[in-house]
């Protein structure tokens, strides 16, 4: 078997703390308790501090920065499997993060869509009504991060059907 150079081990050290801060959410994966509750909150909080900052949330940049983040993930998750040698460690959080975006997007902001938004995703993830339990089978990082993505999306219907029958 070769031996690895320095650069190498080195290059893979890098690579896995890497993996782990994007994979944990910025280490907030690793507060024992509900990390995937904690990652959500703090990603529905972060959204709506950029609400308050900008005044508005750009549909683009919001899009862009679900694909980014899904990208990242799905890539940093699957090193993460391969390292730990667990396909999806409780303390991965960025498909929350990822999921929760995708449940926020195009909904006003508001204090009760943010909550809404927010319970809505959770129920959804840990739930998981069909097929959003089959997804998590894909394999590399895919059905780490497109299971969450789903459960954003039915949260993200449901939020927009609750305000449309409030509203009109």
């Amino acid at each position: 078997m070769p031996q690895r150079t320095t650069t190498e081990t080195s290059n893979n050290n890098v690579k896995e703390r890497l993996s782990l801060f994007l994979a944990s959410g910025c280490y907030l994966g690793l507060i024992p308790g509900a990390p995937g509750t904690y990652a959500s909150l703090a990603t529905t909080f972060v959204f709506f501090l950029v609400h308050q900052v900008s005044y508005r949330i750009v549909p683009e940049l919001h899009l862009s920065a679900i694909c980014l983040i899904a990208t990242a993930g799905t890539l940093a998750s699957a090193e993460i499997a391969r390292h730990q040698k667990i396909e999806d460690p409780q303390f991965v959080v960025i498909d929350e993060i990822a999921g929760q975006l995708v449940a926020l997007f195009l909904v006003p902001v508001n204090l009760s869509n943010l909550v809404l938004a927010t319970a809505l995703f959770r129920a959804f993830d840990i739930w998981k009504p069909y097929p959003i339990r089959r997804l998590e089978r894909l394999p590399n990082g895919v059905g780490v991060m497109a299971d969450d993505l789903l459960a954003g999306v039915y949260a993200n219907a449901a939020v927009h059907l609750v305000n449309w029958l409030v509203h009109g």
